[in-house]
């Protein structure tokens, strides 16, 4: 059997044979109401990746302060994402919103109407491939489940790659794939996904793949594929400074050498285990019960087995990784609804029997969901464990890291000269994405260093201090707010002015990190002592304007 009959097995376009849902955009409507309000009703961090890999490298690149990752400094992220939320930044900064009350907004608003291409493109496929019915409930499933509406305002790759995948899917089941338009378009969405999030290229590749082999314009394909990719690479060399692909060549290289050993290493079924935990179940009754029609679900099962297999061989796992067999489930899970229902039809002909037996899954559904939303799933919380504790108060939006409202007042609080974080590091502290002011920052490491217990060093160079601990007292400084269990100490006088740095951009290098860049380049730079911090005046002198 040669590849295109295999894929045309599995792949069913056919004309549904009704036109479209008129509601459709109802429940995209509905969909984004429900990702804005989870999005504004507080702050909590998935992974702290979101701050330190994405926004505050934007919060950097429009203001110029904020904490620099091993990743920056050796150019080993690429800035596509970053590059967007400080485009977005910059644009509010224009009209006078330059503050974090109005960016951190709308940069949340900004990737909920992106996400909605997944509720989209899951009725797109699902009409074409299932049927208009199943079509129906994939849209209604993508647009409220709650990992899909909860973390949509998310700037992490594996959801913001999710959307191009999701779209390139649709593509794929159309019944013919010979316009040039929807060559370049199949061609953008796959480099999109494959370069916004690397690990996802063998699944971007499939199904550009079934692409090529569904069209006639095969040469334009290739070409506009290796054009946009080429394209990627420029901009990638450009931003860096250096050859094509510099941060993804830098990425792969790095974690080939030292990533085992810098982020340690899980089992290979641990992926699995998370991806049932986090869908309460429901994901594996339904990857169980499409085993039992592999032609008719075979692309969808082929697919999720290949996300699962190519992020559970790496020895590092992290449940957000698989994040693209989400939707592919939910399509599965909608279309087995749907024949659950006429078979019930078939046994008990009745039109109010098929409607009771949606309801059923429907109903199902939603506890699941809502569930989740509240993390009140049976060991939900193994699947978002993070790698640090001190970066586990997460909650969706039942319970928020109340660090962030602190951050959030601190950023329109006045005479706000330097602020130490004394009990986290800088991965886990909003950093100054939330906090704004170009004045020092110190976490709990930084500030052990420069200030060595010396309470006269603390109060010449620090303003404020953050803490959790209730006990914690600090001659000189006085509380000012607490939220939840963080409290805000500030100091007693304003006089003399809080030493200043030459600039405001700590730099975070660990040691495994740097031995590994040496065997990586020996040309590589060392990291900065003292995380780069370098005072700008000596004790008890004026410190120079800094911008607010």
């Amino acid at each position: 059997m040669s590849p295109r009959a295999l894929f045309d097995g599995l792949i069913h376009a056919h004309d549904p044979g009704e036109p479209a849902w008129n509601l459709a955009p109802l429940v995209l409507a509905l969909a984004f109401a429900a990702r804005a309000a989870i999005a504004l009703s507080g702050d909590f961090v998935l992974h702290p990746d979101e701050i330190m890999q994405y926004l505050e490298p934007a919060h950097r690149l429009v203001f110029g302060n904020g904490v620099v990752y091993w990743e920056y400094f050796y150019g080993a992220r690429s800035w596509l994402v970053p590059g967007a939320v400080a485009a977005l930044i910059k644009l509010f900064d224009l009209v006078g919103l330059g503050q974090p009350h109005w960016y951190i907004a709308g940069v949340k608003l900004m990737f909920c109407a992106l996400s909605l291409a997944i509720p989209a493109a899951m009725y797109g496929f699902a009409r074409r491939h299932f049927g208009e019915t199943a079509a129906r409930l994939a849209l209604i499933a993508g647009a409220f489940w709650y990992e899909l509406a909860g973390f949509a305002h998310k700037p992490l790759t594996e959801l913001v790659a999710m959307a191009p995948l999701c779209g390139l899917l649709a593509i794929c089941v159309r019944p013919a794939i010979d316009r040039s338009r929807a060559i370049w378009f199949a061609a953008a969405l796959a480099v999109l996904a494959a370069t916004i999030r690397m690990q996802y290229a063998p699944v971007a590749l499939t199904l550009l793949g079934i692409v090529f082999l569904r069209t006639r314009l095969r040469l334009l394909l290739a070409l506009a594929a290796a054009a946009l990719l080429f394209a990627v690479g420029v901009f990638d060399g450009l931003t860096w400074g250096g050859d094509l692909f510099h941060s993804y060549l830098t990425n792969l290289r790095f974690n080939l050498l030292a990533g085992e050993e810098f982020v340690g290493a899980d089992p290979a079924y641990q992926l699995l285990r998370w991806f049932v935990l986090a869908g309460g179940g429901l994901s594996a009754l339904c990857l169980l019960g499409a085993l039992r029609w592999p032609r008719r679900y075979g692309l969808l099962l082929g697919l999720t087995v290949l996300v699962l297999l190519t992020h559970s061989l790496p020895a590092h796992k992290e449940y957000r990784f698989v994040f693209a067999a989400i939707p592919l489930w939910l399509l599965i899970g909608s279309d087995l609804a749907v024949r659950a229902a006429a078979w019930v039809a078939g046994r008990s002909p009745s039109l109010n029997a098929a409607r009771w037996t949606i309801s059923v899954a429907g109903t199902l559904f939603a506890l699941v969901s809502v569930a989740g939303l509240m993390k009140a799933l049976p060991a939900q919380v193994q699947a978002y464990r993070q790698w640090s504790e001190e970066a586990t108060l997460f909650g969706f939006v039942r319970e928020q890291d109340p660090l962030f409202a602190a951050y959030r007042y601190l950023a329109r609080a006045p005479e706000v000269g330097a602020v130490w974080q004394i009990d986290r590091s800088y991965s886990s502290t909003p950093g100054y994405y939330y906090l704004h002011h170009a004045v020092p920052l110190y976490d709990a490491f930084a500030g052990r260093d420069v200030f060595k217990r010396d309470l006269t060093a603390i109060s010449a160079a620090v303003s404020h201090l953050i803490s959790s601990d209730p006990d914690l007292r600090v001659p000189g400084f006085s509380l000012d707010r607490k939220f939840g269990e963080v409290r805000i100490l500030r100091r007693d006088a304003s006089e003399p002015p809080v030493r200043q740095w030459l600039e405001h951009s700590p730099v975070i290098v660990f040691d495994v990190v740097w031995q590994a860049m040496q065997q990586i380049n020996e040309e590589a730079p060392a990291p900065p002592p003292r995380f780069g911090i370098r005072f700008a005046h000596a004790t008890g002198q004026q410190p120079p304007p800094r911008r607010r």
